[in-house]
């Protein structure tokens, strides 16, 4: 089977294919560039942190940062998280707040917090039957715990639900205005626009290689408030080199080590494809995919479909199970049939075990994106015809 053959639907993982200006982009880097951006002032090292800087410019204005600098690079998601919730300056006895829908680059670094600094870890009530956050039970949990942080996925990377962010911060800053609310927008960033700028929101971490449509090895962290946490990561950055100490300057503290300015390429060639297609486009398109085959699953006897209602924010993924099958044999087999999907528990444990699907090894995730078509669709629903 050839790739042009394939059947793409895990974008929730990592967005496929790429806008073709991202192929040509990192293919160009090593062959006009190839420099080290910020280390020395030759005409290359000049060339790629000119083009760093104006990838910088393009994330603040695409996530509405207050300002280029408080875009942060990471080579990843993940460390981007533990960037802000280890540097989060927790004590004994503080309340971190997360929701039951959290990526295990959430949970890991909390579970590590709770072990080491006896953080108290407490999960955000969401209602089983309207998958709708709880916000009197919340508003009494924070009157009698008042959070220290509170870490909000934008969206499931499992169900596509959207918990209300912004109405989960307003909470938590009335309960305790030192609150830190870190928001995990991997699979939205940009797409969903948040308020960045006015304190609300101290951190989002996005992720490159997903709903940004760009190459892996490139993320980061927007400090969207005068927030800032304690770095947990030290090296060389190019600037203050006299300096054992990191340096206090955005984005500079931030950043130790050589960027990888190959993924920063791609990373600008696809904010420049994303302007240019518009977000209201891409969430359109992949929203009437998904809702299109929602409804088809769900007319299909013993096919249970994880999905928020019909009137609850959602991003456009879902996951499934078919009664007897383990979703590991139904990814395999529709593998064999030239469909990509994923199965397991998407190292997103909670979530499953808040949708009841922990015990029978997770579901099988379905995750549209803007290269994926109604003739996917039909061709996902005929391998699952019975």
């Amino acid at each position: 089977m050839s790739e042009g053959d394939l059947i793409y639907l895990d974008n929730a993982a990592t967005t496929f294919p790429k806008p073709e200006a991202v192929y040509r982009a990192a293919d160009a880097f090593y062959r006009a560039y190839g420099g080290n951006a910020g280390r020395g002032a030759n005409p290359l090292a000049d060339k790629c942190a000119q083009l760093v800087d104006e990838t910088r410019v393009l994330l603040a204005e695409w996530l509405s940062a207050p300002a280029p600098e408080q875009v942060i690079l990471t080579p990843s998601a993940t460390v981007a998280l533990n960037m802000a919730i280890l540097g989060a300056d927790l004590r004994p006895g503080d309340a971190v707040y997360v929701t039951p829908f959290e990526h295990n680059a959430v949970l890991r670094p909390v579970e590590h917090l709770r072990r080491t600094r006896d953080v108290r870890v407490e999960e955000i009530p969401f209602d089983r039957r309207t998958w709708a956050c709880d916000f009197s039970r919340l508003t009494a949990a924070f009157q009698a715990n008042p959070p220290a942080l509170v870490c909000v996925t934008q969206a499931s990377n499992v169900c596509g639900l959207m918990p209300p962010v912004v109405e989960i911060a307003r909470l938590a800053k009335a309960a305790n205005p030192r609150a830190v609310v870190v928001v995990d927008s991997a699979q939205t960033a940009g797409l969903y626009p948040l308020p960045l700028g006015d304190g609300l929101l101290d951190a989002l971490v996005f992720s490159g290689h997903k709903s940004l449509y760009g190459p892996y090895g490139i993320a980061g962290l927007v400090l969207a408030s005068d927030w800032r946490p304690a770095p947990i990561l030290f090296g060389g950055t190019g600037t203050f080199s006299e300096s054992v100490a990191m340096p206090d300057q955005l984005p500079s503290a931030y950043e130790p080590g050589s960027p990888n300015v190959w993924a920063v390429a791609g990373l600008k060639a696809a904010l420049e494809w994303l302007r240019e297609t518009g977000r209201e486009a891409i969430v359109s398109h992949t929203l009437e995919l998904t809702q299109a085959l929602r409804d088809q699953l769900s007319r299909i006897p013993g096919m249970n479909v994880y999905a928020p209602p019909q009137d609850a924010p959602w991003c456009g993924i879902l996951a499934f199970n078919v009664e007897d099958i383990p979703p590991q044999a139904l990814e395999t087999a529709l593998g064999a049939r030239g469909i990509a999907v994923r199965a397991g528990l998407h190292c997103a444990p909670w979530a499953h075990r808040w949708l009841g699907t922990l015990a029978e090894g997770g579901a099988v995730r379905v995750s549209g994106g803007w290269f994926n078509s109604e003739e996917h669709i039909a061709a996902l629903m005929g391998a699952l015809a019975w």
